[in-house]
């Protein structure tokens, strides 16, 4: 790797300390910005101001590229509108494309692939002849990542309200998530509201589920309303659809006995209520007094009483595995394995979860803590978490990295004429 470019990268300070360890290394550094709060922590290197449509940034990328010879590009996310073009961009002039994202297996981890995640990852599909050649033994990670929320409240806060004020200059800029600004900023400040005032109401509600409904609780962990994992990877047009789905499915098959619960998702808090919705549908399905929701339930104490897991492709399916617990998903989830999840439709899983094969699910998480996780956080430990990366890119790339890039002085840096006029 001589020259990388970073483009979107996870809400915070993260890029901007990845940046200067990839210059420590050698390594010519290029940033793109999209909106006013990509620049709120500029990077090492150039930084540049992308200001143009949508439908041209194929053409500015191509140019920027070819100009400062990049051989590597980073971003969050595959599935946003510019790292969607990227993707296929740099997959089809055998240029190497990193994706991070949030760990498959959490809190202490995060993700790492190349050429996409999820069901963009290169093992989606793979995995049931790729395990079964893993070795099971147990990995431990070297150090715990603690909640963080009030930090990232404070990096969304600054963040959303910058795009809002620089909105002016990124007049063609296409956000991922389809709403003002503004009200991405005030979302994170509900979200913590929303946290503590259902805290203790939430506490009595698990007790009262496990009290009455042990072994009879089939949980269904929501996802955030625009995540891509609803919109790009699974049959759904939003949460909302994938609800009236499983409470269908429900109401029609579910012995007498089980009972349905709902857990919001953390980070959607400030930005969504299904509370009307699902109370509305249980009226309409006959299911009042049989279909729970809640907010800051621990799965990890739900787990030990659920008779099973309806995810659509949420994380939280893996972690349901882990704690050897019946799940299904309804979208295209990496680890959706036979021996691992329920094969059988929706409506077959409310009378027979089919059991979870322990020994395979200790060889699905050492593949993917060799392959794809990294014992790191976007939001702490910057120093530990860069070094990982930097000796899995040394493993894993494509191309290999074999020799260490030459030392490049800032003047050196090349950056092209147009991208000139829109530097920060």
């Amino acid at each position: 790797m001589k020259s990388a470019l970073l483009l979107q990268g996870p809400l915070g300070p993260f890029f901007q300390h990845f940046s200067r360890f990839l210059s420590e290394q050698g390594i010519a550094v290029h940033k793109i910005h999209f909106n006013g709060g990509d620049g709120c922590w500029p990077c090492k290197g150039s930084n540049v101001h992308y200001t143009g449509s949508l439908p041209e940034w194929r053409h500015f990328l191509h140019s920027y590229i070819s100009e400062n010879e990049i051989d590597t590009v980073f971003c969050y996310s595959d599935c946003r509108e510019y790292h969607a073009v990227a993707r296929i961009y740099c997959q089809s002039h055998n240029i190497r494309f990193f994706v991070f994202e949030e760990g498959y297996l959490r809190p202490h981890y995060i993700t790492l692939e190349q050429n996409g995640v999820n069901a963009h990852s290169p093992w989606f599909g793979k995995l049931a002849t790729a395990l079964p050649q893993q070795n099971p033994e147990r990995v431990h990670h070297q150090f715990d990542i603690k909640a963080n929320f009030k930090r990232r409240i404070y990096f969304a806060m600054r963040y959303y309200f910058s795009m809002h004020f620089s909105r002016w200059r990124f007049r063609h800029y296409v956000h991922h998530r389809h709403r003002p600004y503004w009200k991405e900023g005030i979302a994170w400040l509900k979200g913590w509201y929303t946290k503590y005032t259902h805290t203790a109401h939430d506490k009595g509600l698990l007790q009262t589920l496990i009290d009455k409904h042990s072994q009879h609780i089939f949980l269904v962990p929501l996802q955030v309303a625009d995540d891509f994992q609803i919109r790009a990877h699974s049959p759904f047009n939003d949460v909302a659809g994938s609800i009236h789905h499983i409470m269908d499915s429900f109401a029609n098959n579910a012995t007498p006995d089980d009972v349905l619960l709902f857990k919001h998702h953390p980070m959607d808090r400030g930005y969504t209520n299904y509370t009307k919705l699902i109370r509305t549908l249980a009226e309409q399905h006959g299911l009042s007094g049989r279909v729970f929701y809640g907010f800051e339930i621990s799965l990890p104490e739900v787990y030990r009483h659920c008779k099973g897991v309806v995810t659509v492709n949420s994380t939280v399916g893996m972690s349901a595995l882990l704690h050897h617990v019946p799940t299904i998903t309804l979208g295209k989830a990496l680890y959706d394995v036979p021996g691992l999840t329920s094969q059988c439709s929706l409506n077959e899983f409310w009378q027979a979860p089919q059991p979870v094969n322990d020994e395979l699910f200790k060889r699905l998480r050492a593949f993917l803590l060799q392959h794809t996780q990294l014992n790191g956080s976007f939001y702490c430990h910057p120093g530990s978490t860069c070094q990982q990366i930097w000796q899995r890119l040394q493993q894993l790339a494509v191309p290999p990295m074999r020799h260490r890039p030459r030392l490049v002085a800032a003047h050196e840096q090349p950056i092209t004429a147009k991208a000139k006029k829109e530097v920060a």
